[in-house]
């Protein structure tokens, strides 16, 4: 009787011991505490993953998300900004009818349309839950018949771009490819850190308050963007309060330091 007791005595510490190594030691465990809150931000970009997944079309986080996850490793800022390549939109046949249809079905709503396909299309959506604003800027190939040296441009629309000819901003970049990273067991792609230098100046790493213009380092080419009255008025403006634009012609730069001027083609 005494051995029956101790066989069961021996074997209830064993499960004990099991469960216990696997409540401490679970790589489930381990995998949930790697991940960030789930506060409202995370939760949109898993409600896009789910959309853009259904479209079977890629996109990456930009701009001021971005700059956020790779500075705190989160993404909370006044809103969330991802990009799209034209060419995933043609590859896919995905028309603005599809993409407006999908993206109402996962519960996103529709607050701005910019633009148009063949031009500086964008969209401004509300979040499925929160309501928090998603921005979404699709990415144009240059112009090569018109000499344009970059190789992507996007538009944006609203503050100063209204005072534009055209009511919008082109920005552009260089050649890139978005990285990976994983969150929630989910992969999603980022822009790589020389999005964020052309877009923010070589220390977009520090947090600074932001300059009259559109940010720390970015650029604005206004060729075919403004009358020529309108921009002799506005670098001589800046020339009297930046004189590091004292020789930039044909481009209006965000003055920050160190930050080489460059001039638009």
């Amino acid at each position: 009787m005494m051995c029956k007791n101790r066989r069961f005595i021996l074997l209830i510490t064993g499960v004990i011991l099991i469960i216990t190594y696997f409540m401490v030691y679970s790589p489930f465990q381990s995998t949930q505490k790697s991940n960030p809150p789930l506060d409202k931000f995370t939760q949109c970009l898993l409600d896009a993953q789910k959309t853009f997944s259904n479209l079977s079309l890629p996109w990456f986080l930009a701009f001021g998300t971005a700059l956020m996850y790779y500075r705190s490793n989160h993404f909370i800022s006044d809103d969330i900004d991802i990009g799209i390549f034209i060419d995933d939109l043609q590859l896919n046949n995905i028309t603005d009818k599809k993409f407006l249809s999908t993206i109402r079905r996962h519960g996103f709503q529709l607050l701005i349309n910019y633009g148009n396909r063949s031009h500086g299309q964008g969209w401004t959506l509300a979040c499925p839950r929160s309501k928090l604003h998603f921005g979404i800027f699709v990415f144009y190939h240059a112009n090569l018949l018109q000499n344009e040296t970059f190789t992507w441009w996007t538009a944006s629309y609203n503050g100063r771009c209204n005072k534009m000819k055209y009511r919008k901003c082109r920005w552009w970049f260089s050649d890139f490819q978005p990285m990976i990273f994983q969150m929630y067991k989910q992969y999603f792609r980022i822009a790589p850190k020389q999005f964020l230098v052309e877009k923010y100046g070589p220390d977009w790493m520090i947090p600074r308050r932001l300059t009259p213009f559109y940010g720390y380092a970015s650029m604005m080419c206004i060729n075919e963007l403004i009358d020529l009255y309108t921009f002799t008025n506005y670098i001589d403006k800046i020339r009297k309060r930046y004189p590091l634009f004292q020789n930039c012609l044909g481009c209006v730069l965000e003055a920050t330091r160190g930050y080489e001027c460059r001039i638009c083609k």
